[in-house]
């Protein structure tokens, strides 16, 4: 998805967060792999995967993929509030707080990367589910194995993130523990 971004769209990232654009980077591969491992995660319940196809299907087409300038400039303009609601529940500052301890960005810079990437991973997941016609087993299968490449080809910040999933002491234990599903 980060090619979605492009040079331009991280250089307004990191423009929009303050931070240069190597640190934006990271930061964006870093979210986005907590918020496809809590959407996985989700996803591993039948119920979980119901509500994210029902979601999908009626109001994450893919389109917002076609404006990811505006939804950069102005992210709290955007549905990523409540995106985020939806996939972290009342934990969104404890998970904040978490990848903002990984990444070195403030709480409020890591909300605001969070509510720019939600519906970003929203769109994409929406126009994979149309293009490859995914019923919500197929997405839950699709976000699985996301996740287990993100486990395996992850290094630096993220590789720790993502590798200490099973562990309650690590970061990613803490966000499991934080995760409402």
């Amino acid at each position: 998805m980060t090619s979605k971004l492009g040079a331009g769209g991280m250089s307004a990232i990191a423009g929009q967060l303050g931070i240069g654009e190597d640190k934006a980077s990271g930061a964006v591969q870093t979210a986005l792999g907590v918020l496809t491992g809590a959407l996985a995660k989700n996803a591993s319940k039948p119920k979980g995967a119901a509500s994210l196809d029902a979601a999908l299907a009626k109001d994450h087409d893919g389109s917002i993929l076609d404006k990811v300038g505006d939804l950069i400039g102005n992210p709290s303009a955007g549905p990523g509030g409540a995106i985020l609601g939806h996939v972290l529940g009342k934990k969104q500052g404890t998970v904040a707080s978490a990848i903002g301890q990984e990444t070195g960005l403030s709480q409020q810079q890591t909300g605001n990367l969070l509510a720019t990437l939600a519906p970003m991973l929203m769109g994409a997941l929406g126009k994979a589910k149309q293009e490859q016609g995914l019923d919500a087993s197929g997405l839950a299968g699709m976000l699985a194995g996301e996740t287990r490449q993100l486990q395996q080809g992850a290094s630096g910040g993220l590789g720790k993130l993502l590798g200490m999933v099973g562990g309650a002491s690590g970061i990613m234990g803490l966000l499991g523990k934080a995760l409402p599903f």
